[in-house]
């Protein structure tokens, strides 16, 4: 089996799928109904006519765009009476009991067409509340909503009793103040020409959008503010502190993700494009190496836009809504781990934001009196007061990185005493293996060691071990938790060459992304000399099972759970966390695999 063919057959997959596009730049309505911080639209008809007496009806409606059938959820947070109709059928009905307990979400299930779906609300006034707060149930996942009457523009349309539907967009009287410039596209003989101008052009056909739509003023539109680079030859572009609105009330020029996950910053993303670094590096593919350098610059390029958004337009950001509101460890140190090694690697200058997450794990993120990393005060409510394994290399690279990058000893001690604190909490001693989640508001851990929880411990301590100097006082004690770990998972290996979903459960189905992590695990320590040869047989026997068994002629990518939740039951991970086609939690973490066996 030629494990180069196979590795190589996956980056192409991915890398067609996820095409290095440029941003979508969209009309933005920064007004009306528009998302919040908590990434859920805010439909408040008290704001929004505050001339409605109890009784009155008031209506919203918005578009939500399927790329396939598939089914969303929705948190209602009701401020009164309330009726939900999703392409004509009522899906949503307040009564009594969920009116009164108003700061309850209520979730809601949404099968969605492919194509356009219409979402219409029906709000009564009432003595308590008029409207609603509606949209995603999981922050992290946040999807947009548009208007019915453009479908460009993010939002919703409202009316009061059957009136006219608002907002309407006027054009705004707007002057250029010191150091701003209007821009406008005016037709030559040679072509669409961009001007910068000090003054707004007259109207005149021949002037138009230049950002192309056509829809938001014939000739002129936008203008950066405060611009002192000159001319902007690419619109698409970002430069510093250079945003864009139209000439109309609260219409701005908002830029948005393109398609598939080029340019994105979440946790998955962080392993998917290290193990393309290491698998590019190894091959000496350029190809495979410019996308990760493009990838990773544009999420270094759009990261002060972000933050400015996200303080004008809401709190919800269009680019970064992770890394621009960050509560957790997800939201920052897979992904800055990535940029780290892209700065070591590839020459990116990302340590603006380096500084941001060293700030957020240093200063910010939530913490036992022991030091421990844990989950309090997030956005997504139910992670709240609990330990995760899958903590710790949303972590742990971050700090070893950190640590080569500025020499400094406390974060490879912070790094080393999660490990131990982790292992006080979650250590199941009498397997040799760790439960996925402690529990803090119960005081017990959950008891189910999930595979790739358990994956995420070694593959990040077996990173810890590789960065850490051979005579560091604190390597002796993680060296012998990493040898009893690799034990237990050693001894778990089925005969197939992988491991099973809850790593105790043979009734389990096999799982790639553990799999892969055990073996990148098990190399490293053979090369280490913490581990024997048995071992690097092991890790072998693992990827060339996942290449025969999980990787077709395509590329694609099989068996990888989804992410996950957390239960005390085992059978939510056996029935319930299901695998997903080319999930991006296995992507990487193979080519790893296959890099460290070949390595």
């Amino acid at each position: 089996m030629n494990l180069i063919d196979t590795a190589g057959k996956i980056a192409k997959k991915y890398m067609t799928a996820n095409l290095a596009v440029p941003l979508d730049l969209r009309p933005f309505y920064d007004g009306g109904i528009r998302r919040g911080s908590d990434y859920r639209y805010r439909a408040d008809m008290n704001e929004l006519f505050p001339e409605a007496k109890v009784g009155d009806i008031a209506e919203a409606r918005c578009l939500y765009i399927a790329g396939n059938d598939e089914t969303i959820g929705m948190t209602i947070t009701l401020f009164g009476s309330a009726e939900l109709k999703l392409n004509g059928q009522t899906v949503f009905k307040s009564n009594i009991f969920n009116e009164r307990n108003n700061h309850i979400d209520n979730r809601v299930d949404l099968s969605m067409k492919k194509g356009e779906n219409l979402l219409e609300f029906t709000f009564k006034k009432t003595a308590l509340g008029f409207g609603a707060v509606f949209g995603t149930w999981l922050g992290k996942w946040d999807y947009l909503l548009m208007r019915p009457d453009a479908p460009t523009l993010e939002g919703g349309q409202y009316r009061l009793n059957g009136g006219p539907w608002l907002p309407e967009l006027k054009e705004a009287k707007i002057s250029l103040g010191e150091g701003e410039y209007a821009l406008f596209m005016t037709n030559t003989t040679d072509g669409p020409l961009m001007v910068r101008s000090k003054e707004f052009p007259p109207e005149k056909e021949e002037y138009r959008n230049p950002a192309g739509l056509d829809d938001y003023g014939p000739w002129l539109g936008l203008w950066p503010l405060k611009n002192e680079h000159g001319d902007i030859s690419d619109f698409s572009q970002l430069t510093e502190n250079t945003y864009w609105r139209f000439k109309y009330d609260k219409l701005w020029l908002r830029p948005y993700y393109g398609r598939g996950n080029f340019g994105h910053w979440n946790y998955p993303l962080g392993v998917t494009l290290y193990g393309l670094l290491r698998f590019g590096q190894l091959t000496k593919d350029e190809k495979i190496l410019s996308y990760i350098k493009a990838h990773a610059q544009r999420c270094v390029d759009t990261f002060d836009y972000a933050l400015w958004d996200r303080d004008h337009h809401g709190g919800a950001a269009s680019l970064h809504n992770l890394l621009s509101g960050i509560d957790s460890l997800d939201d920052c140190g897979s992904f800055g781990s990535l940029l780290e090694e892209t700065e070591l690697s590839l020459g990116i200058d990302g340590r603006k934001i380096d500084d941001y997450i060293s700030d957020y794990i240093e200063h910010r993120q939530p913490r036992l009196s022991s030091g421990a990393f844990c989950r309090q005060n997030q956005l997504h409510s139910f992670h709240n007061e609990t330990v995760w394994l899958d903590d710790l290399y949303m972590s742990v690279p971050f700090l070893c990185r950190r640590y080569k990058i500025t020499g400094e000893d406390k974060y490879l001690r912070d790094a080393a005493n999660q490990f131990m604190q982790y292992k006080e909490l979650l250590f199941m001693a009498d397997e040799e293996l760790m439960s996925h989640v402690f529990d803090l508001r119960h005081g017990i851990k959950t008891g189910v060691p999930w595979g790739r929880g358990n994956g995420w411990t070694v593959f990040s301590l077996s990173e810890l071990l590789m960065f850490m100097p051979e005579d560091h006082e604190l390597r002796p004690e993680l060296e012998e938790f990493f040898k009893t770990l690799c034990r237990g998972y050693f001894s778990r290996q089925s005969e197939d060459g992988r491991w099973h979903q809850v790593l105790n459960a043979p009734d389990s189905y096999y799982e790639t992304s553990c799999t892969a992590m055990f073996a990148c695990a098990f190399m490293r320590g053979v090369r280490m000399g913490l581990l024997s040869e048995s071992y690097g047989e092991a890790a072998r026997k693992a990827v060339e099972s996942i290449a025969q068994n999980t990787v077709d002629d395509m590329g694609n990518l099989y068996g990888v759970c989804r992410g996950s939740e957390f239960a005390f039951s085992a059978d939510y991970y056996k029935y319930d966390l299901l695998p997903r086609d080319n999930d991006t939690h296995g992507i990487g973490i193979v080519l790893l695999a296959i890099y460290e066996v070949l390595k």
